[in-house]
């Protein structure tokens, strides 16, 4: 296992967008989704108000999250579409607007550890692209890349009727960017082997083992095939955004920096 804590790169900005994005993710989830999701109910004692909770919990989900056949279809899944394996006992909402899931589900999070891991990540790999690329640009390369990681899901998996939430594939769209704009970075990284150790590892490397090992994944619920998907598009993209003359310029800026803070040999 191996969790990136912060990287080596300095930004010359602060990074409102980042931590805009995370505090609105943290707004949501505490104060906005239903209990449900920060304090899963109580198997041990699961009476009517816990299944209340549980059954508050899911309609949300099914409300706000991105259901793969109705995003391919355009349809609701109450609607009966003929490409959702529809379950007869989910309460599917009548009055959803399809579309606009494929950005609430990005602000939405099942449990405190998701949460958790998802804006650590954006941390890391978000302030450095939100500096080279400029606050509006670094906005809209996570906002289509998440929708596209979600599409993305959504064309692998066409009759799912499960909701996908999370900002991963926003995040994941960062970290493709990250690779793109800073291969040469260093991740402080915590990695588990047969010791614990925290390391320095260059970010081509903490990426690229990302994306392969997402292929590996073993649990069913995370939905990596939105991640690949994501890290992609926030790769493409930056190579494209990369040779606007304000990012180049950028790009030089943090160059002079870096060299001036390792001095100059005589």
């Amino acid at each position: 296992m191996a969790l990136p804590i912060r990287d080596s790169l300095s930004t010359r900005r602060f990074p409102w967008v980042t931590v805009v994005l995370i505090a609105i993710n943290v707004i949501v989830f505490l104060f906005i989704q239903p209990s449900a999701f920060q304090n899963p109910p109580n198997q041990k004692h699961y009476d009517a108000a816990e299944a209340q909770r549980g059954i508050d919990g899911t309609v949300y989900s099914l409300r706000w999250g991105a259901i793969p056949c109705e995003l391919l279809s355009g349809q609701r899944a109450a609607d009966h579409p003929s490409s959702c394996q529809k379950d007869p006992g989910e309460p599917f909402p009548t009055d959803k607007v399809v579309y606009v899931t494929l950005l609430t589900a990005m602000f939405l999070h099942g449990s405190v550890l998701h949460i958790a891991g998802n804006m650590l990540f954006l941390w890391v790999f978000g302030n450095n692209v939100e500096d080279r690329l400029g606050r509006a640009r670094y906005l809209a390369l996570y906002l289509a890349g998440g929708m596209a990681a979600t599409m993305g899901f959504a064309t692998v998996h066409p009759h799912a009727t499960v909701p996908l939430i999370g900002a991963s594939g926003a995040i994941a769209a960062a970290m493709g960017a990250y690779l793109a704009l800073f291969p040469r970075g260093r991740i402080l990284t915590a990695v588990a082997t047969a010791a614990f150790q925290v390391v320095y590892i260059p970010a081509a490397i903490v990426l690229m083992l990302f994306f392969v090992t997402q292929f590996l994944t073993p649990d069913a619920n995370v939905a990596w095939e939105a991640h690949v998907a994501g890290m992609v598009a926030g790769f493409i993209a930056a190579l494209v955004l990369r040779r606007l003359p304000s990012v180049r310029r950028r790009e030089q800026e943090e160059t002079f920096d870096l060299s001036v803070r390792g001095g100059v040999a005589f």
